[in-house]
């Protein structure tokens, strides 16, 4: 957390921000410092299972808040939360999206271009929660394993090694990332 401190973030002024007693806000920074992200509210969605709240931050030294949202909520695996895809300029993440009446896979990546203020979504089913993405080339990611002995107990087909080309994603703009859950389903 003394990351946090360095960048001088005001949580209080993030939406919705509550100080949790039993769990502490995680931070990281992307590995070109352009980038804070604050994940707080942090609870448990299933059992084993945390979501929580994002705030993302440019420049470190007079940091500006560049995406707050207090209904759109992402799942938290602490050092597995986030993959930074640099030379695309993008941020990934993944949101819980289940709906039984709705044939999408319900654990989409979502992936963040704040300078373009666009994000996009990668469908998937919640099996993602065991994958991540590698950047392979501006534009181009492929699925890598974060949790493969967990891969190995499920009864399906992997996806490893998959190339996701962003070109081909339909992005939407930023403003609209309230309502990420929303434009997922339309």
């Amino acid at each position: 957390m003394n990351e946090i401190l360095s960048w001088n973030i005001n949580k209080e002024k993030l939406i919705d921000y509550k100080s949790e007693g039993w769990t502490e806000d995680y931070f990281v920074s992307s590995p070109n410092n352009e980038y804070g992200i604050i994940v707080y509210n942090i609870d448990e969605w299933r059992m084993g299972a945390y979501v929580g709240l994002i705030g993302i931050y440019s420049n470190s030294k007079n940091p500006k808040l560049e995406l707050n949202s207090s209904r759109t909520w992402i799942y938290f695996q602490n050092d597995k939360t986030f993959d930074f895809l640099e030379k695309s300029e993008c941020i990934v993440c993944r949101k819980p999206a289940h709906n039984p009446n709705n044939p999408k896979g319900g654990f989409s990546f979502i992936i963040i271009n704040l300078k373009k203020k666009k994000f996009a979504f990668l469908d998937f089913d919640p099996t993602s929660i065991y994958y991540g993405l590698k950047e392979t080339e501006k534009n181009k990611a492929k699925l890598i394993e974060v949790h493969p002995r967990d891969l190995e107990y499920l009864n399906r087909e992997k996806r490893t090694n998959e190339i996701v080309d962003l070109e081909n994603l339909k992005w939407l703009d930023l403003i609209d990332f309230d309502r990420a859950l929303e434009k997922y389903y339309e």
